[in-house]
């Protein structure tokens, strides 16, 4: 109170402990002076509830003891007061209640955050706003326990074996994958085990595939062309778009147009997804095989060799193996991560990109972008420059009489093919398979290149220039001859 207001002889409320969660407490004094300088000198009639023993800021008194106080620790006149510490100890234990609200809130959602429920709706939100370092490893220890219950390991795996796996992606996001059916059944609509089950098998494909030296898996590693599809595509370019959005660019690793007698399905997907790298396993035939594939014994497939998938889809198909598919997935995490991005914003019915799934989908750029680097493989290949040159006016059916100018031999029916031709049409043929060996000899290196062909070269020069490149890039271009010649309806 203002020393002004103070009167001699007049009782006035003299605080004595103010705890946080309850009304203040105070001794009933009477004014026995003013001495000035704002200060007063006062006598205690009734010292009050007795403060707690070392409390803070606590100033307890006695009964008829005079003291001086400065005017500004005098509450307020003592009739005032009884409505005054009521008004006071409800509004702040108003407050305590509403902090203990919050505080049993946090303990909820911090205690949901590690429990895995099938039956959870798709949350509306993954980001997350703040973030500690320490809890989020303390998080990632008890996820791994909680993914050896849900997956029913038991003694099979120890909590460390799972630290690569759950890595990067934002806690609740790995908690609701473990909610997924082990078993691959589908979950109830609108819930998490409906959203996460490709995420879910291929991190349970790492987990087995990083661990088994032969790589073996149940069902094998997958192929991309079994888990990716259009809403894949359409996540990456939903991405790209909001990118350029925002006044950036985003810069997939390239990928060469791939020609017409490539599977029209793995055509669409080249250009967002060629660039992927798949294992192959390790074998001495001719066969292409997954690390997983039964029928060899290969290195993890993080050990072994890798390739871009637009240089798979190339293949002839009889090279892939009839029981594993092929080359598979290699950077199975980091694509886990992807697909639980797509996923999530799939079942959101594509309204937006959170910052977690731009970033699940950069790491598997970065997975790409690494396993290049380990190879030392260069942004544009050899592979690369000689499928982009000769998908230019690649030739439609007059690339057969063509190939037979080159490839003729009387054991492969072929040469009959020529004898037939007119002489025109032969010179025609001629003059193609000239203007396509020559386009390969000018995507090499310019000091790999052979001596030119002369324009007039006859047919036994351009047949042994065409063995001649078949041989020098047998390891670097699957199928040269369709590369070549197009050759509609082979097969």
């Amino acid at each position: 109170m203002r020393q002004a207001d103070l009167q001699v002889g007049h009782e006035y409320a003299f605080p004595t402990h103010e705890p946080y969660n309850a009304a203040p407490t105070a001794a009933r004094v009477r004014v026995v002076s003013v001495d000035g300088d704002d200060k007063v000198t006062v006598k205690v009639v009734a010292p009050g509830k007795e403060p707690p023993a070392n409390a803070w800021r606590a100033r307890p008194v006695k009964r008829n003891e005079q003291r001086q106080v400065a005017t500004r620790d005098i509450a307020c006149p003592w009739h005032e007061w009884t409505d005054r510490a009521a008004s006071i100890g409800a509004e702040r234990e108003a407050r305590v209640a509403e902090q203990r609200a919050r505080h049993e809130d946090y303990e909820r959602r911090r205690a949901d955050r590690l429990v895995v429920d099938e039956g959870r709706a798709l949350p509306e939100r993954y980001d997350e706003e703040y973030f500690d370092e320490e809890t989020d490893a303390e998080e990632r220890v008890e996820l791994r326990k909680a993914y050896i219950k849900a997956r029913g390991l038991g003694q099979y795996v120890t909590v460390d074996e799972l630290d690569p796996l759950l890595v990067d992606l934002p806690v609740p996001v790995l908690r609701d994958i473990l909610a997924a059916d082990r078993h691959g059944r589908p979950g109830r609509a609108g819930t998490v085990a409906s959203t996460f089950p490709r995420a879910a098998e291929l991190l349970d494909v790492a987990r087995i595939a990083s661990r088994d030296r032969s790589g073996r898996v149940r069902g094998d590693i997958p192929q991309p062309g079994r888990l990716l599809g259009e809403t894949d595509v359409a996540f990456v370019n939903a991405l790209l778009e909001d990118v350029a959005a925002s006044g950036g660019e985003l810069v997939l690793p390239p990928v060469p147009t791939l020609p017409n007698w490539v599977d029209e399905q793995e055509r669409d997907m080249a250009p967002v997804f060629g660039w992927l790298r798949l294992a192959v396993g390790d074998t001495s035939g001719e066969s292409l095989h997954s690390p997983g594939c039964r029928s060899v014994r290969s290195r993890p497939v993080l050990l072994t060799d890798h390739l871009p998938w637009w240089r798979v889809m190339l293949e002839d198909g009889r090279r892939l193996c009839g029981i594993c598919g092929g080359p598979a997935v290699r950077d199975l995490v980091a694509l886990a991560g992807f697909v639980a991005a797509v996923d999530v914003w799939r079942d959101r019915e594509r309204s937006r990109i959170e910052r977690w799934q731009q970033a699940a989908f950069y790491r598997l750029l970065s997975a790409t972008a690494y396993a290049r680097a380990e190879a030392l493989e260069p942004d544009i290949t050899l592979a690369w420059r000689i499928v982009a040159s000769l998908n230019e006016n690649a030739p439609a059916k007059d690339g057969w009489a063509a190939y037979a100018v080159v490839a003729a031999t009387k054991w492969n029916g072929l040469y009959e093919e020529l004898e037939r031709l007119a002489p025109p049409q032969r010179e025609a043929a001629r003059a193609l398979a000239h203007g396509r060996l020559t386009r390969v000899e000018n995507a090499l290196p310019s000091s790999q290149r052979p001596v030119p062909l002369p324009r007039t070269a006859d047919v036994a020069v351009l047949r042994k220039r065409y063995e001649h490149l078949k041989k020098r890039l047998e390891e670097t271009v699957p199928q040269l001859d369709r590369l070549l010649f197009t050759l509609p309806g082979a097969y």
